[in-house]
């Protein structure tokens, strides 16, 4: 927007300049005293300065490689001597090809025409007023046409204040804002923000635009907060479902912890499609944040659904990895209700790819009342469940973490002759029973050679037998002069 600009003294016949604005017209521009003063103002792109390797030397003006400045009055040129006082070059340009100078040019160029354009917005004049109408990118515009920039980004800190919509899905633009909000300054904070206000949720599902929003979180304060995460709480299950929304929604729980009404109208938008988050690949991790981060009492919600589809979520390849963090994470009586219902279907579980860690996962707890619980379950069905690929690293943990009586129990009921006859020639059985031998008793382990010994001439002609055989001689050498069978 242009408005005339008249000085207090203009010579008959002069024609009153026109100077562009920053601000939006709805704005007063008494508020743009919230900018800082001059030697107050720290550059948005001071990184960039920090990180240039190219240096200025003085050449011949008409080396390829010269950007030289012309201004159409004396007022502009004063107030960017620095800039083209003299011939631009860059020695660092004589590494690259001609096509490569192209893109480094433009980007340092852009770079000294976006500071130099915020610091002409932003800082009063030097008799201590601000002038809303101070000269600045209209001059650049002139001076430095858009082709000069127009291939790093379409959007100048001119737009801040009208497209910061636009610029949020821009990666150039959404530095620019996030760079903006890092100041903190009120007025830029809230005019970021009623510009973007309506689009929050289409802003965290964007590639560039969930970083504007993570920033936004960060920097701003309630009520704002308040009302960012109201405006999103019935698209939160949606967005956390989004390779780039569960970034920005993990994020919103880190910043929400502070308050609780905040975790609740979270928990509130998330617990109606809990399976589908713990099942989905980015949804999980969602799920692992709030278990994380927000508490047991918060987190009921996730024990209360998990609890009721054990099944579902542990034969799953993202839901045994969560309900795995459920069990690090519960409380006393949250742990005790999912043990339980792990326990009701630890059979099925057992023989799924996914299902057996988790089972695995309880046996690794050490808790004797526990393991003995599942040892009495597997013993039911002990020779089907250890001649099976999953299961049987399941059967193999349980005997070797239970101690005592339950332990010998288990290998009592592996050495029965139905059991030992079809488990020990059996690819994955074998494994089991080499390991109840390890841990049987002096007089149970006497009970199960002799077992072993009757079965030799079956053990020769089964596809395994020859390498079982080797390793149980090697352990028990009485086993070797057994009918004549040598290796």
């Amino acid at each position: 927007m242009s408005v005339p600009y008249s000085p207090p003294f203009l010579d008959p016949g002069e024609v009153a300049l026109s100077r562009s604005i920053s601000a939006p017209p709805s704005l007063d521009s008494n508020m743009l005293f919230a900018f800082p003063v001059a030697s107050e103002y720290s550059s948005a792109f001071s990184d960039i300065w920090n990180i240039r390797s190219i240096k200025e030397k003085s050449e011949s003006p008409d080396d390829k490689y010269t950007l030289s400045t012309q201004f159409s009055d004396t007022s502009s040129s004063d107030k960017l001597q620095s800039l083209d006082s003299k011939p631009r070059t860059y020695s660092s340009l004589s590494d690259y090809d001609e096509n490569q100078s192209s893109t480094l040019s433009t980007s340092h160029l852009v770079n000294d025409i976006v500071d130099q354009c915020i610091k002409d917005e932003e800082q009063p004049a030097k008799n201590g007023f601000f002038n809303p109408f101070s000269s600045g990118m209209t001059d650049f515009n002139n001076h430095f046409p858009p082709e000069y920039y127009s291939n790093y980004s379409q959007f100048t800190p001119q737009h801040i204040y009208t497209q910061a919509l636009e610029m949020a899905k821009d990666q150039f633009g959404c530095r620019l804002l996030q760079k903006k909000l890092e100041e903190r300054n009120p007025f830029t904070l809230q005019t970021i923000y009623d510009q973007i206000a309506a689009n929050i949720s289409d802003l965290m599902l964007d590639p560039f635009g969930n970083y504007l929003f993570q920033k936004l979180i960060e920097v701003c304060e309630e009520p704002t907060l308040g009302l960012i995460i109201q405006n999103i709480s019935e698209k939160i299950s949606t967005i956390s479902l989004s390779a780039h929304g569960t970034r920005a929604v993990q994020k919103l729980i880190d910043i929400a912890t502070t308050s609780s009404a905040h975790i609740e109208v979270i928990v509130k938008g998330l617990k109606e499609r809990v399976i589908d988050l713990i099942k989905d690949i980015n949804g999980n991790h969602v799920i692992q944040k709030c278990l994380h981060t927000l508490g047991a009492a918060n987190n009921q919600f996730i024990y209360v659904s998990a609890s009721s589809n054990v099944i579902d979520i542990a034969t799953h390849r993202h839901g045994c990895c969560v309900l795995q963090r459920c069990i690090d994470a519960a409380s006393p009586e949250q742990l005790e209700m999912l043990i339980d219902k792990i326990l009701e279907n630890a059979v099925v579980l057992v023989q799924d790819a996914f299902g057996n860690y988790v089972v695995q996962y309880v046996i690794d707890l050490n808790r004797p009342d526990v393991n003995a619980r599942l040892a009495q379950i597997f013993m039911a069905s002990i020779q089907e469940l250890s001649t099976q690929k999953f299961s049987s690293n399941v059967i193999e943990k349980c005997l070797q973490q239970n101690k005592g009586e339950i332990q010998q129990a288990m290998i009592q009921e592996i050495g029965k002759p139905n059991n030992l006859a079809k488990m020990i020639s059996d690819q994955y059985a074998n494994y089991v029973v080499q390991r109840a031998l390890s841990l049987a008793s002096p007089q149970l382990l006497k009970k199960m050679l002799k077992e072993v010994k009757s079965l030799l001439e079956e053990l020769k002609r089964s596809p395994f037998g020859k390498r079982i055989y080797s390793k149980l001689v090697k352990t028990y050498p009485e086993l070797e002069n057994q009918l004549g069978f040598s290796y």
